[in-house]
């Protein structure tokens, strides 16, 4: 973890930092190891010692289906099904166009979700920043290109219209939505 580079970089050895900052030695090797159960007081103490500040990310976890994050509607639709994903991702656009929260984009889908729905999400979450100025998460950036074109209309007709009104985020994943796609009635 940064905590140990940091030690080092300042020629400090574990017992020297750790009376300096009044941590044991215990306690020190488990942060600079990024054990999971480091207190935030001893990650507080460490930041202001080596001048830095602390970011905390909270993530969610499969007890979490209520979230309207990205990862939450991931969750919702492994759990309801495939087909369902029309609720719920729609209603995930909505609960972000209503907040304009960044941190509804920030993870990704929970693993073992069909892969065209990671690459709609990712494309859908794109589509969003894109629209709001927004800086797309690195998950999302990644690429998602499936293998067959995936119209999500499944109407025959309306393939030539998809393959026309597709935007970038969707096209490059080789999904084919109508122009209207986000759009609610």
């Amino acid at each position: 973890m940064i905590f140990s580079y940091l030690r080092k970089k300042m020629d400090k050895s574990e017992r020297d930092v750790a009376e300096e900052v009044g941590l044991s030695r215990s306690t020190l090797r488990q942060v600079e190891a990024g054990v999971q159960y480091s207190n935030m007081k001893s990650l507080r103490v460490l930041a202001e010692y080596y001048g830095r500040d602390l970011h905390v990310f909270l993530t969610p976890t499969e007890d979490s289906v209520a979230d309207s994050s990205s990862y939450g509607v991931s969750l919702k639709v492994k759990q309801d099904g495939f087909s369902s994903w029309k609720i719920h991702f729609m209603d995930f656009v909505d609960a972000y166009r209503r907040s304009l929260d960044p941190r509804l984009l920030v993870f990704p889908p929970t693993k073992g979700l069909d892969i065209r729905l990671r690459a709609l999400l990712a494309s859908i979450v794109t589509a969003l920043c894109l629209e709001t100025g927004e800086s797309v998460p690195g998950w999302a950036k990644k690429s998602y290109f499936l293998k067959e074109p995936w119209f999500v209309s499944e109407v025959e007709n309306l393939k030539a219209m998809s393959i026309l009104e597709s935007q970038w985020p969707f096209r490059r994943n080789n999904i084919f939505v109508l122009g209207n796609f986000l759009k609610r009635a």
